[in-house]
């Protein structure tokens, strides 16, 4: 009877990016059209908003920016500008996406050994030792060669998603600088029209949008591991370029009409390694102090110089 399987995947650190944007033209990231029902006025279209207590008890309703929609822009533009092939498991969505039930086997293999970068962050279906251990049978029978000789290989490459988003929310000192008192300080009406193109017949329409000039805050965790010490560069460079593709097109959605306009203001970096101790797991917060930048640009040119900080520190 063979021994039973075994694999170590520690975490080693975390990265903290803290990260603050203006919205340079309306921003509108729809609510849901059954949640619309219950807003009073007119409008067709109207942001996602929630209630957020700040300093003093002022508690508000709020415009937000969901962590799903800030993720899943960066990566679908990181997809095109790496010119990563797409797949799709309905014919309806296409997309990089690490699943055996969209790749064959030999991709995904390839995927997971070539570290893709974009799997790695951003995550890919849920894959089991035995799923991938029954395509490696299935390869065998049907004569296929594989860059490895065992699902182990593969198995031991592979961890969770590191890339964690946060909701993005009206900054602090933008809501007291602003004398913001309620949802409607933040908003701003647009009136729209389409017309037929044979009777020019008009369908005027309304949209609700987050006005220009408000900011929002939030945070990008990146889970380190243990086999990730030469890939911090990478990572920090690849997250660096999707902010930056951002800034370069649009945030939300009507895009291609001018809306979701966005800058990035303030980034701070920061991190926390793990430590046992007494066998027991700590974070330590890394004692040097947080580094600020005031553009993506230049965090861009400093991102080899933090990577090779935070090796050392996170890794020793």
């Amino acid at each position: 009877m063979s021994a039973p399987k075994s694999f170590v995947r520690a975490l080693r650190g975390i990265v903290d990016v803290a990260l603050e944007l203006e919205v340079r033209t309306g921003l509108l990231i729809r609510m849901p059209v059954q949640a619309q029902v219950y807003r009073i006025g007119g409008a067709e279209q109207y942001p996602m908003v929630t209630r957020r207590v700040y300093s003093g008890g002022l508690e508000l309703e709020v415009p937000y920016i969901p962590g799903s929609s800030l993720k899943g822009r960066m990566r679908s533009l990181l997809e095109l500008a790496l010119g990563k092939r797409l797949y799709t498991t309905d014919e309806k969505v296409w997309q990089h996406v690490r699943s055996l039930s969209a790749m064959s086997l030999e991709d995904f293999v390839a995927d997971v050994l070539d570290r893709c970068v974009i799997d790695e962050l951003f995550g890919y279906a849920a894959t089991n030792y035995r799923q991938i251990k029954e395509g490696f049978e299935s390869a065998q029978k049907r004569g296929a060669q594989l860059s490895v000789p065992s699902p182990d290989e593969v198995f031991k490459h592979m961890a969770v998603t590191r890339l964690l988003v946060e909701d993005f929310f009206p900054t602090e000192d933008y809501v007291r600088e602003a004398s913001i008192k309620s949802i409607a300080d933040f908003l701003e009406e647009k009136s729209e029209n389409r017309l037929d193109r044979i009777t020019a017949a008009a369908d005027p329409r309304g949209a609700v949008r987050v006005k220009p000039g408000v900011r929002f805050g939030g945070r990008l965790k990146l889970l380190v591991f243990d086999l990730d010490a030469d890939y911090l560069s990478r990572y920090l460079g690849t997250l660096a370029t999707g902010l930056r593709l951002i800034e370069e097109t649009y945030l939300g959605s009507s895009g291609s009409r001018g809306y979701g306009r966005v800058k990035f203001v303030k980034i701070e970096v920061g991190a926390s390694k793990v430590e046992v101790v007494d066998g027991f797991p700590r974070l330590k917060v890394l004692g040097r102090p947080k580094e600020r930048y005031g553009s993506v640009e230049e965090l861009e040119g400093k991102v080899g110089e933090i990577a090779e900080q935070l090796r050392r520190e996170i890794f020793g």
